[in-house]
């Protein structure tokens, strides 16, 4: 708009200059005006005909009416946007809750079946230990040489076999035949059930119901915490296996990568078949293999080996081709797309209308995109997936280059003994141009403060330093006893380090490659295999792995011999032991396993399992957060988890009444059935849906009454123009620190029948009124047991209007010190910048101070909101739930109740202790806080927007 007006200010300066010269040509006495009156429109270098230009614009100003009812408009068009949105966010939150059950039961499901699945294909995957494992924990970290590991894991299944034995069974027993009833039909020695003659009853001695409720629900909690050990114990066992035979396992991840890459270079695993779509159109249908087949066909026509074809098999082949949708899918794909087709017209008009900014939410929208879970791409990512996990996980446990490397750096120091007793004694060349004073020969030599001259002289590590010193110092400590130098002696320690260095390189590097190699000679030498398989198992392994006098492998390793007997024995079994089929699949192994050589030859591994002392480190180092939080988890566990769940399985029983006095129930659903019932004895459906009317209001108003006016008194005590704010600021700080019980009762007292307030009120009545009453003509109307507190008639509003003017004397100070906070971080600038752009300071309040507000206190509203719905001290304290509701709702409800008084009512101080309907209520509780705890939360600017705030 203000380019249009300078373009056309400028073209109406040009015609009138254009017009003057004209007129100048034609007239000189007009010529000499029009000179003058450009001397007096030039000032100072500034040429004003362009803003009389601007000033004889033809651009004309908006009337009022129009500008008045844009704006009303637009504020109810966002008031109603804004209101569409909550109920949009009430339908979502609905929606996710429903959809949260339903989704987290299928969930716990699909995850029971994967943990076990994980299990049958580790005890598949793994040797004879590993499978032994599965009912011995612990054999398979013996044998792979973690005993300590081994020792914990047989020892935690020894006692959870005798805790089984002993009480688990019994426990589990009593939980499922937990109520009396159930029970009584059982025989007694089962049961535990006897028989009381004198009251003519049976009983349950030395136990009740609740008891037989915790100890079953500890015990389940002990049955899944050790299944989760149980698990651990195999799974350590398979990580050992596959950290000894790395490379196969590493090979059958990358023949699972190269078949989910190049499916169709495996035609035996599928075949293409026409299928006749829902619209009448064929297309090709790419028909998988079963899994089965596919590990079989796997090892007969492509030579895979044994643990690659199982690794094939695992893939979702049946994935590969995109899935075409059926009915019901394309129609709701239909909708989708004309949703989607019709949501991007409108917003695009939206953009370019001049209501885009009421609309800037609904434009920031983006549009849900389903994962795909089909496809080419699909199958890929889930075994490129799985191969960088596979290495990532056991690429940490190979130390070859790490031992190797170490063992380098000390012998290149120990080679040199002279130099490091030189760097011991301080007599070398670093440290005498340091400075460092030189150590009397004889001195006794500490290791870890002469390690940093050996570091200085030799730019070595810290460790080969300490090393070093320590083999010097051992020495020296040795001599008289032995007779050797100190020098001597390192000499020789350098040895043996040579040759245990070339030992490490023969047994893990060169041994090995001679070992594969010769596997693969063995794979074409179908004769030599073949004469040794006719001898048996046991002749087979022993004739490869045949030991030299050097101690030398001259064939293959015990690995490679077993997996050469079972090729060679299921060949046989596949192929009737027809020669020339076995030779033929002996040579297609031959050719796979030439990859495995090539790994071999190019990754050097040295797999280590990381031993007890090792682990136990880590808690103490990187993991050190898992051992600090163990406590807490631990804690939280047995204070709130298990009571948390064996009161939502109460509310599923009759624990109430004359049951609860005895501690005997029954699995029952007649607790929900009452809180659901209107018009039953007890009036619990109405007595629940009226104290949660009057919960929900009271949330409202005790949250939002302190939360404003809070702010405000925030705002008036930071006006620069106030004085003595500290002073102000003192009281409130005063009036947090006194307990809130005490500002509770003494309100009460005060506002409660007999109080001041009411006695005053009494006493001015009767003065006024005094000749009256002595004459018995007049009726005195305020009575002190009938006041503020206490006001049935009118269901206790001037109770509740009390509460709520209370609540905000006790809440208000926090939020102004919250709030003072918050405004004294605000820049100055905005403020500054709003005041120059002509913000009033009824804008720069709502444009920038309370976004401010909202977004830091957002989540502390949001709490309090929720706290004030199970608010127990405020109306507890002050009308203990009172006025009562005799006759109209339950007996023991009262008109200001909040749900958490009337729990507790019910609970605790009544004769007839309802537990079962007190969890009920606990679990619909629970389910409103989660509600609109969503709600908020889907709708604070703390979680959605935080960058604009950063």
């Amino acid at each position: 708009m203000v380019a249009w007006v300078l373009s056309r200010a400028t073209i109406d300066y040009l015609k009138g200059v254009s017009r003057m010269e004209d007129n100048q040509q034609q007239n000189p006495s007009t010529a000499e005006a029009v000179e003058v009156h450009e001397k007096n429109t030039q000032t100072n270098g500034i040429d004003f005909g362009s803003v009389n230009a601007l000033a004889n614009s033809d651009y004309q100003k908006e009337p009022w009416y129009r500008s008045l009812g844009l704006s009303v408009a637009e504020k109810l068009l966002s008031l109603g946007l804004f209101l569409l949105g909550i109920i949009l966010d009430v339908f979502k939150t609905l929606w996710v809750i429903v959809k949260g059950i339903f989704v987290g039961i299928y969930k716990i499901c699909i995850g029971v079946y994967h943990f076990f699945r994980n299990v049958v294909r580790m005890c598949k995957e793994g040797d004879v230990y590993v499978k032994c494992s599965t009912f011995c924990n612990g054999l398979g970290n013996i044998k792979g040489g973690q005993v300590v590991d081994g020792v914990i894991f047989l020892g935690v299944e020894i006692i959870f076999i005798l805790y089984m034995i002993l009480f688990g069974g019994t426990a589990l027993f009593n939980l499922v035949f937990i109520g009396f009833k159930a029970r009584s039909g059982l025989p007694d020695s089962i049961s535990g059930i006897k028989y009381d003659p004198e009251f003519d009853e049976y009983y349950l001695p030395n136990n009740t119901s609740i008891r037989f409720l915790i100890s079953g629900v500890l015990t389940i909690f002990v049955i899944i915490a050790f299944v989760f050990v149980w698990y651990s114990a195999v799974k350590s066992a398979h990580d050992n296996y596959i950290i000894r035979n790395n490379f196969y396992f590493l090979r059958a991840h990358a023949d699972q990568v190269e078949v989910a890459e190049n499916f169709n270079e495996y035609p035996a695993f599928f075949e293409v078949v026409d299928k006749k779509a829902k619209d009448g159109s064929t297309y090709k249908f790419l028909k998988v293999k079963r899994p089965g087949q596919i590990k079989r066909i796997a090892r007969e026509e492509y030579g895979f080996s044994y643990l690659s074809a199982r690794y094939i098999s695992y893939l979702p082949l049946n994935r590969y081709q995109e899935r075409q949708p059926n009915g019901f899918q394309r129609f709701i794909q239909g909708i989708k797309e004309g949703f989607h087709r019709g949501y991007d017209k409108v917003r695009t008009k939206i953009k370019n209308g001049q209501w885009s900014s009421v609309f800037g939410k609904f434009l920031e929208w983006e549009l849900f995109k389903p994962k795909p879970s089909s496809g080419a791409n699909y199958v890929r990512a889930i075994a490129v997936g799985e191969f960088n996990k596979f290495r990532h996980t056991y690429d940490k446990y190979n130390d070859y280059l790490g031992v190797t490397r170490d063992m380098q750096s000390l012998i290149r120091v120990l080679e040199n003994p002279s130099l490091v007793e030189d760097a011991i004694y301080a007599r070398d060349e670093v440290s005498k141009k340091n400075g460092v004073a030189e150590v009397a020969a004889g001195t006794a030599v500490k290791p870890k403060v002469a390690a940093s001259r050996i570091v200085g002289a030799f730019e070595c590590s810290y460790d080969d330093g300490v090393a070093a010193a320590t083999y010097y110092a051992r020495a020296l400590k040795d001599q008289p006893k032995t007779g050797v130098a100190p020098l001597d002696q390192l000499e020789a320690i350098c040895k043996t380090l040579k040759n245990r260095l070339e030992t490490f390189i023969r047994v893990n590097n060169t041994e090995l490659l001679e070992g594969v190699h010769e596997a693969e000679r063995l794979y074409g030498s179908f004769s030599e295999l073949n004469d040794l398989y006719a001898s048996g198992k046991s002749v087979f392994i022993e004739a490869l792995t045949e030991k030299d006098n050097d101690g030398k492998c001259r064939y293959v390793t015990k690995h490679d011999a077993r997996i050469l007997y079972k090729e060679m024995k299921w060949a046989n079994k596949v192929y009737n032991g027809d020669p020339a089929k076995v030779q033929e699949h002996m040579e297609k192994c031959g050719a796979h396993y030439a990859k495995t050589v090539e790994a071999f030859e190019t990754y050097p591994f040295h797999g280590q399992p990381m031993h007890f002392k090792r682990k136990a480190k880590q808690y103490l180092d990187e993991k050190f957060a898992v051992t600090v939080m163990a406590l807490p988890v631990i804690g939280a566990l047995i204070t709130t988890v298990i009571p948390l769940i064996v009161s939502i399985i109460i509310a599923f029983t009759d624990y109430t009444g004359a049951n609860a006095a005895k501690g005997l129930f029954d699995w029952d659903f007649s607790a929900w059935g009452k809180m659901f019932a209107m018009g039953d004895a007890d009036n619990m459906g109405q007595t629940f849906a009226y104290i949660l009317g009057w919960d929900m209001i009271w949330a409202v108003f005790a949250t939002f009454t302190n939360y404003i006016l809070g702010i405000v008194l925030a705002l008036l005590i930071n006006k620069k123009s106030i004085k003595f704010k500290k002073v102000y600021r003192m009281f409130f700080v005063i009036s947090i620190a006194i307990p809130q019980f005490i500002t509770l009762l003494a309100m009460s007292k005060i506002l409660g029948p007999g109080g001041p307030i009411n006695q005053m009120v009494y006493n001015n009545e009767y003065a006024a009124h005094q000749a009256e009453i002595m004459a018995g003509t007049y009726q005195m109307t305020t009575r002190l047991d009938t006041w503020w507190l206490n006001d049935p008639a009118n269901q206790g509003l001037s109770a509740k209007i009390c509460l709520i003017l209370v609540n905000v004397w006790i809440g208000i100070p926090y939020t102004m010190l919250s709030t003072s906070g918050i405004l004294m971080n605000i820049p100055e600038d905005l403020y500054e910048s709003a005041s120059i752009d002509g913000a009033s300071p009824w804008t720069q309040f709502w444009k920038i101070t309370m976004p401010y507000i909202l977004f830091v206190t957002g989540p502390s509203l949001l709490t309090t909101f929720i706290g004030n719905i199970n608010n127990f001290n405020v109306i507890y304290f002050l009308t203990g739930g009172g006025p009562n509701t005799a006759g109209v709702l339950n007996a023991k409800a009262g008109y200001t109740d909040l749900l958490i008084t009337f729990l507790f009512k019910i609970t605790v101080e009544s004769d007839f202790h309802q537990y079962s309907i007190g969890a009920v209520i606990g679990i619909l509780m629970f389910l409103i806080c989660a509600f609109f705890s969503l709600i908020m939360y889907s709708r604070m600017g703390s979680t959605k927007n935080e960058e604009a705030f950063q």
